[in-house]
């Protein structure tokens, strides 16, 4: 009698447990697309039977709750897609689309130091990626850190992108001060013009 309230019990919480990995893969499937296609196309109905919990990861090892803040960010909640960013940080704290996400919720805020933070971070791990890289020299712009863009030099000169290129020169332009920032911009403004 106990084995089988035992086997019953299992064959009950695999059932369940199946269900929840099913839902989960639905969802998860909706959530990836939108984030590809930059749609917003779940209702707020289903954005809340969203089980964000179990599992806490999507496929790719994204937190699904950083999916889910991108609908916070639409609406403009960005102090709730900022939450939602953070405890993703716990699910997964080697993501660099959470890192980007949250970054730019805090640049929607204005809080262009907070997001330097999470920038920097993404820098250091990725220097390539356009769209962190580019959004990272622009705050440092907005923060007037020229001598950390400077510190930069030898790290943008391996980068091949005009975009980031355009942005870094764009950052330091924008914040001289004296006639060595100008020596430092004329020459890595030499140093773009050979490369593109």
């Amino acid at each position: 009698m106990l084995f089988r309230i035992i086997i019953l019990s299992l064959c009950l919480v695999t059932v369940v447990s199946n269900y929840f990995v099913y839902t989960s893969n639905i969802n998860q499937l909706s959530l990836l697309s939108d984030a590809g296609n930059d749609a917003f196309l779940l209702k707020d109905d289903e954005i809340k039977k969203i089980n964000y919990k179990y599992p806490s990861l999507a496929i790719n090892s994204v937190p699904i709750l950083t999916y889910l803040s991108r609908y916070d960010t639409n609406k403009n909640n960005f102090l709730d897609a900022i939450n939602k960013l953070e405890k993703s940080m716990t699910q997964n704290p080697y993501n660099l689309y959470t890192f980007y996400l949250i970054s730019r919720n805090y640049i929607y805020l204005n809080d262009y130091y907070n997001a330097e933070r999470y920038l920097e971070t993404l820098f250091n791990l990725s220097p390539k990626i356009e769209s962190s890289s580019s959004l990272y020299f622009f705050v440092l712009g907005k923060n007037k850190k020229i001598e950390k863009l400077k510190t930069f030099s030898d790290k943008i000169l391996d980068i091949q992108s005009i975009n980031i290129w355009s942005f870094y020169l764009s950052a330091i332009k924008t914040n001289i001060q004296d006639k060595n920032d100008t020596i430092f911009y004329n020459a890595i403004l030499e140093e773009f013009q050979k490369k593109f």
